[in-house]
């Protein structure tokens, strides 16, 4: 009998030799039926279905029915922790069978409610926002309150993170104090701020009830927590200090709500209304456009682009990364008075030349070679397979081994594409000119970046066409670790490198192009130190993360004046 792996999320190299159903649409009824009637044609001795983590129910239901038409001896789920669920046909038709029609039931009420309840809001007047004024004084500097309302669960890496560390860093560094609201956890190196977890609930086996759900939830709990913060500001005697009466800043009321905008998610802008609070959204790109093109299923698409509108008016000031950004929200009907463009930054401490990368090049064996490096998560839009479609190329022009120039590609971080990756590298038979190293602590992230020669950022632009609107955390991070770089001339990419003064730009997404770039440096060694100390220069003067919040804190300040 042969075995029948569906995988979702796992390492299919940890089970058995299967056949396999991956990436197929669970709700398209058609390719429903026809997979059950090739499957039944076969008796199986196991049906496995691999999750990422059993309490998340998203898709149980439905690939549980698909399960009872199948024939197998076992049929059981595992996650990625070896925890294992087995699938009983009397305990899906009388047990979770009608629990799954009360949660119908319930999804159903969710999504009524969010509409009318978003309906009235939207009508109502907005409650007079309390706009208050920043101080110099480190007595009278003000709170932040933090929202980040997205399901990271336990991932700390990629750019979002970077940013997160960076702005309360930033702000931290600036004397004002932040008090984080998220979904989960985030360590902030050397700092200590206020914190409250509000945990997703993954009991939905439909997509998206638990990110609506969620939101609903935070603004609950979120409002109970600002309302009692309020009431401390309020209710605290005036302190002495330096013979004058002041309140302290952990007595104040907050200056604003700082959310880093996320799909299904109007917590910000709902808190800022009833509250009064005022509400800077950091706007990152449309969720439905990043759901549909690189997420995959968007059922309830019409309520999510609902959603993100109502918080973008709602929204006093609007922080984006890119031109591009501005741009669309301009045509979307958002005024341009009150967006920022305010590109990433690094901290230019924790990045830096004087890190010493030697002890990881004496641990991946690459002493007395010329390195190539790229950190990433993988994703679609990093340009990664590119960059792996461009070490044949480089090591065939280079002569290699017949060179004096000993070169080695580092690909630093893991994620989705990393499979398609390690398949290009195998297939141009040059693994022993290559290193994966796989998911690096971030901590250590600037460790590897110093270990190597050249940096790499080889991203794409986007597959519709439409401009790229991204502003990628490591461009930021490569600069102030004064190497050589070599970028796509992509957009805004394009906009904060110069070619030939702080980088060696090349055609986005033309893996030759990114070879005759890396091999301009590999050859040309007091350019590459040339272009890497004009990158430090520039990232210093205009890209740290206190920079970048002193534009949202002078921003937000000319919105108190003109709103006065």
């Amino acid at each position: 009998m042969k075995n029948l792996l569906i995988i979702k999320g796992l390492d299919k190299d940890k089970f058995f030799k299967t056949e396999e159903i991956k990436n197929w649409d669970i709700f398209d009824i058609k390719e429903f039926v026809k997979q059950i009637k090739k499957l039944r044609k076969t008796q199986y001795e196991t049906i496995i279905c691999g999750y990422d983590n059993l309490n998340d129910k998203t898709l149980q239901y439905p690939i549980q029915l698909f399960f009872l038409f199948l024939k197998a001896n076992k049929k059981y789920f595992i996650d990625n922790q070896g925890k294992k669920k087995d699938f009983s046909c009397l305990g899906f038709v009388f047990i979770e069978t009608p629990l799954f029609m009360v949660e119908i039931i319930f999804d159903l009420f969710l999504i009524i409610f969010s509409w009318i309840t978003l309906f009235i809001f939207n009508l109502l007047p907005k409650k007079r926002l309390l706009f208050r004024q920043l101080s110099d004084s480190p007595d009278l500097k003000g709170k932040i309150i933090y929202l980040r309302t997205d399901n990271f669960r336990k991932l700390q890496q990629g750019g979002s993170f970077t940013h997160f560390r960076g702005i309360v860093k930033g702000f931290y560094n600036l004397g004002y104090k932040v008090f984080y609201l998220g979904s989960g956890d985030i360590e902030v190196s050397k700092i200590d701020f206020p914190k409250k977890i509000i945990p997703y609930c993954l009991k939905f086996n439909l997509p998206e009830i638990p990110e609506i759900y969620y939101n609903w939830r935070f603004i609950f709990r979120a409002f109970k927590i600002i309302q009692k913060t309020l009431r401390q500001a309020q209710g605290r005697p005036l302190r002495q200090a330096q013979g004058r009466p002041l309140r302290q800043a952990q007595g104040r009321p907050p200056l604003f709500i700082y959310q880093r905008h996320s799909i299904f998610n109007v917590c910000g802008a709902v808190l800022s209304q009833l509250r009064g609070i005022p509400l800077i959204l950091e706007y990152n790109g449309s969720e439905p456009w990043v759901r549909k093109k690189w997420g995959g299923l968007l059922i309830f698409q019409r309520l999510c682009q609902f959603m993100e509108n109502f918080s973008l008016r709602k929204a006093d000031l609007i922080v984006v990364v890119s031109k591009s950004l501005k741009d669309e929200l301009i045509k979307r009907g958002i005024t341009k008075k009150k967006i920022l463009v305010n590109y990433n930054g690094v901290d230019p401490e924790e990045f830096n030349y004087q890190i010493d990368g030697s002890e990881i090049r004496k641990k991946l064996n690459l002493e007395n070679k010329i390195v190539i490096g790229a950190v990433s998560t993988f994703g679609v839009w990093h340009g990664i397979p590119v960059l792996a479609k461009a070490v044949k190329p480089t090591i065939q022009q280079l002569q290699i081994p017949n060179s004096k120039f000993q070169i080695h590609f580092l690909f630093i971080g893991d994620g989705v594409e990393r499979p398609l990756c390690e398949r290009i590298i195998k297939e141009d038979k040059v693994e022993n000119y290559v290193t994966f190293t796989g998911l690096v602590p971030y901590k250590e992230i600037a460790k590897y970046l110093s270990a190597c020669d050249i940096l790499v950022s080889p991203h794409v632009p986007n597959s519709d066409g439409t401009e790229f609107f991204g502003s990628p955390t490591k461009l930021f991070e490569y600069m102030a670790m004064g190497k050589g770089i070599v970028a796509s001339d992509l957009d805004q990419i394009g906009e904060i490198l110069e070619h030939k003064k702080t980088a060696w730009l090349v055609k986005p997404g033309v893996a030759n192009d990114l070879a005759n770039g890396i091999i301009e440096l590999v050859k040309n060694e007091r350019l590459r130190e040339e272009l890497g100390r004009n990158a430090r220069e520039e990232v210093i003067n205009k890209y740290t993360w206190e920079q970048n919040v002193k534009r949202i804190l002078i921003t937000y300040l000319n919105l108190i004046n003109n709103k006065n």
